[in-house]
């Protein structure tokens, strides 16, 4: 199975609990959830005119991709990209894909693998994810529901956080689907604004959940 690579590098997370944890960032291209605050909106539209011929020119994020097998992504990690344990899925909305071949070949090749997903596509649900982080993205213009079975899935609950509504959606959710046993929840900032942070460690504290604040970002990484 061939896969719409955007962008390929060595990073650090910046978010959620593996925060400051070497990894692999593999962004894939595509996305039709439409968050209007994302910082890579280059990636959502896939046009086959922006295709590279080589996964070694993906240099995302911008509105071009490659087009590379499961296997050439994994020997493309393991040779240019060497140190991390860990490769991280991202997007764009990376369960839009099968991500099946692409998790066996990572895993093959001595990686574990992490992803973030907005829980509305089913990509990963025929995948062994060995950290699934879920990102709900709630009544966004793509109109995109989150699916109940890939919540289940969730190690870790990230959720933006501009203002107290958001919360409320997030304990709906908590409330309405089942989740897994320990599962973290994260708040994120969105934006780092000010109000939002207060917020988000307000009721961190209030809750026993964990703040999110985006340390790649503090740190001035990519």
């Amino acid at each position: 199975m061939n896969y719409r690579v955007n962008d390929v590098y060595t990073a650090i997370q910046g978010e959620g609990c593996q925060t400051g944890t070497p990894m692999v960032l593999l962004r894939l291209h595509g996305c039709s959830v439409g968050c209007p605050w994302c910082d890579t909106k280059e990636t959502w539209q896939a046009d086959p005119a922006n295709a590279y011929a080589s996964i070694a020119e993906a240099r995302g994020p911008n509105a071009r991709y490659a087009i590379a097998s499961a296997h050439a992504i994994a020997q493309h990690i393991r040779l240019q990209h060497p140190g991390p344990s860990w490769v991280l899925l991202t997007g764009g909305e990376p369960a839009e894909q099968g991500l099946g071949p692409l998790v066996e070949a990572l895993h093959d090749a001595g990686y574990q693998v992490a992803i973030e997903t907005s829980g509305t596509a089913p990509g990963l649900l025929l995948a062994e994810c060995d950290w699934v982080c879920v990102s709900p993205k709630i009544d966004m213009p793509g109109r995109r529901a989150i699916l109940p079975e890939v919540l289940a899935l969730a190690d870790e609950i990230k959720m933006v956080v501009g203002k107290a509504a958001d919360i409320e959606k997030l304990e709906s959710l908590l409330h309405d689907h089942p989740t897994k046993p320990g599962v973290q929840i994260c708040l994120q900032p969105l934006s780092q604004h000010e109000r939002a942070t207060q917020l988000c460690i307000e009721t961190v504290q209030a809750r026993g959940w964990r703040l999110s604040v985006q340390l790649h970002k503090l740190l001035r990484l990519p």
